[in-house]
């Protein structure tokens, strides 16, 4: 059964913009890591329309995470980093520019 996530935060990877998103999760365990997929809408504060979000990640027992991310106008593959709720990481914006990304969960 998936899991309901809602967010808040930067939603405009190279932008700013803040922006909400409401996402199903999905997780499947396996003696390595998971793989996590995701399927939502986001809204940012300066469009007047919703966006289909989605993406996928493979999450190692470490804290490593490898994966691709589509924000609505973008497609993005990253790598992260977690060690308890904060997160640090890589993103190629587009797969062209590197950008980098922090933040925690809670």
């Amino acid at each position: 059964m998936p899991a309901l996530y809602t967010s808040a935060g930067i939603q405009g990877i190279g932008t700013g913009n803040p922006g909400y998103s409401l996402t199903a999760e999905k997780n499947w365990h396996q003696s390595k890591g998971q793989l996590n997929t995701f399927v939502g809408i986001g809204f940012r504060s300066n469009e007047s329309h919703s966006h289909l979000v989605a993406g996928t990640k493979y999450m190692l027992t470490n804290g490593l995470s490898v994966g691709v991310q589509a924000e609505g106008h973008n497609t993005h593959p990253f790598l992260t980093y977690s060690r308890g709720p904060e997160v640090v990481g890589i993103y190629l914006i587009n797969g062209r520019r590197l950008a980098t990304m922090v933040g925690i969960r809670f």
